[in-house]
């Protein structure tokens, strides 16, 4: 399930007041590390039996997917190329409150202690429905300040090979920045901000809750970083310190610090994790479909981005169904009707807000309302082709709250199977001979008559039906004798016949025997299709006998 296009601006839209009003005056609720979901302490293994999970089972439970997570990126490894160089750092200059369009990355190297060698976020839905994200990332060295960030962006986001990204910012895009500098006296710090484009600068240089913190960047929290320093915290971030519990603390992936030769183990201020109720905190539209982790020069805004970590991460997902019906001959027999059914299942973490299906045929629009996540809604309809048979698709979209944007969509597409069509005419002929009187003396003729036939299966109207005798002289067009034309024939219906015509070979009376052959067309009103068919008849002049 695919994130596109842009939200409205937020702080315009209701969503955006009321988000803010949730992160200013958020009810009681649980500190993110006491939800009794995961465990933030400070290192990736599994203290106790799970439930609270930590990394290590995340990492170990089946497909490096366990600990029931509604969604989870993997341990994502900052891979480097064949020639052991880091395949993804910013290109200088590259700052979060650019847009996406400006950044540009290549493979090269950053200070080791902003080379990040793994990176990890893990959604979870706690009892009462809120959403909860834990993230983390180590890095490869100790020596030196921990300026990290955690982007959660609304669209996909993708480095391309060519050096540039794909996505763009969507207002209410999260940025949690943890920053652990090891100056003496220096503490650690949290902060929330949110993707905002009205923001054009920070409104003071020291922005308060709600404010602008910088050019496009809001401020919604900002407090001590460490988990438990703060009653109740929404957001915390905690790392191995020196000389505490955690130093160091077994790795359950594969890691080499570069200032430990011991495998597998992290040094003090190696690993870093985190958790955010962004329900709570942030409120409005939960929906992610990116996931990046990033580490800074310093803790401003306008700092130097070093290196990243980008991976999908699909909060709101909709996945759509679509079964087509074999085609249908409308009434006027004009073209085809074509039925389709289907499903809309939201697959993702969040209620899923004005979902609507659109086909791509005749535009009909299915509005399903709200789907709460695990449910899903059907949908059906049908729509008018001239085309017999063809590929037919619908689209969903969807908004992950009531008033946000269509963001959210996919779209399923289904052969509509053609209709085997076989026009049939039905003719058949009787004959009868005899001597007329003429002013150039008695002479033969022959008079037939029959019957023709709409015998089409399935029952359809043939038009521009003909009934044509050969006058005994299948080879000369010229005395063909036309007793029906230009008629219209419904289904199964039927419409009697009768002609007669001079024979031009008629030197022997005795025995004479005459044969003449009648040829029956006709087309299919609904796609011209053509159909023909023949009876013959043979008429003495003077029957045996007589």
């Amino acid at each position: 399930m695919k994130l596109t296009g842009k939200n409205s601006l937020l702080t315009k839209s209701p969503a955006f007041i009321l988000g803010l009003a949730i992160g200013l005056f958020a009810p009681t609720a649980l500190a993110v590390h006491d939800e009794g979901i995961f465990e933030l302490e400070g290192n990736a293994i599994q203290d106790s039996v799970a439930p609270p999970y930590d990394w290590e089972t995340l990492y170990n439970g089946g497909l490096n997917n366990g600990g029931n997570t509604t969604a989870f990126t993997g341990i994502v490894n900052d891979e480097p190329n064949a020639q052991g160089i880091d395949t993804s750092i910013f290109t200088g200059g590259r700052k979060d409150i650019q847009p996406i369009a400006q950044w540009a990355h290549k493979a090269g190297s950053s200070p080791d202690k902003d080379e990040i060698t793994n990176a990890y976020a893990a959604a979870y839905n706690n009892a009462a429905g809120d959403l909860l994200i834990y993230f983390g990332a180590d890095r490869i060295s100790n020596k030196g300040d921990a300026f990290m960030g955690f982007w959660f962006f609304k669209q996909h986001v993708e480095a391309k090979g060519d050096g540039s990204f794909e996505g763009e910012h969507t207002n209410g895009d999260v940025l949690v920045l943890t920053n652990f500098p090891q100056a003496s006296g220096a503490s650690p710090e949290i902060r929330v901000d949110i993707w905002d484009d009205s923001c054009s600068k920070a409104a003071s240089n020291n922005p308060g809750v709600g404010e602008c913190d910088a050019a496009n960047i809001r401020l919604l929290h900002k407090s001590a970083a460490i988990c438990g320093s703060a009653a109740g915290d929404l957001v915390c971030a905690i790392t191995n310190d020196e000389d505490g519990p955690y130093d160091p603390t077994p790795s359950p992936w594969p890691y080499q610090s570069k200032n430990d030769n011991t495998a597998n183990q992290f040094p003090y201020e190696s690993i870093f994790e985190g958790g955010i109720n962004l329900t709570q905190l942030v409120g409005g539209d939960n929906c992610f479909s990116s996931f990046m982790a990033e580490t800074r020069s310093s803790s401003e805004f306008t700092a130097t981005l070093k290196d990243f970590v980008l991976h999908d991460f699909d909060l709101c997902s909709v996945d759509i169904t679509k079964v087509c019906g074999q085609a249908q001959v409308n009434a006027t027999e004009t073209g085809y009707v074509y039925q389709y059914e289907g499903k809309v299942i939201n697959d993702g973490s969040g209620t899923l807000y004005n979902v609507v299906v659109t086909d791509s045929e005749a535009g009909n629009m299915h509005a399903l309302g709200t789907i709460l996540s695990g449910d899903e809604a059907p949908y059906s309809g049908s729509f008018e082709s001239s085309s017999n048979g063809l590929s037919n698709s619908v689209t969903v979209t969807a908004s992950g709250s009531p008033t946000g944007a269509s963001t959210i969509t996919d779209t399923a597409g289904d052969e509509c199977e053609p209709l085997s069509l076989s026009p049939m005419i039905y003719v058949d002929k009787e004959c009868s001979s005899s001597f007329v009187p003429t002013e150039n003396g008695i002479i033969a003729e022959v008079s037939f008559s029959g019957q023709v036939c709409n015998t089409t299966t399935p029952g359809l109207t043939l038009i521009n039906v003909s009934v044509v005798d050969d006058s005994g002289t299948p080879g000369d067009p010229g005395d063909d004798v036309a007793v029906l034309s230009g008629i219209t024939l419904g289904p199964d219906a039927c419409m009697n016949y009768s002609g007669s015509y001079i024979p031009k070979d008629f030197a022997n009376p005795i025995n004479q025997n005459f044969r003449d052959t009648v040829l029956a067309s006709g087309q299919l009103k609904l796609d011209g299709s053509s159909t023909s068919n023949t009876a013959s008849a043979d008429c003495p002049i003077c029957p045996s006998g007589n």
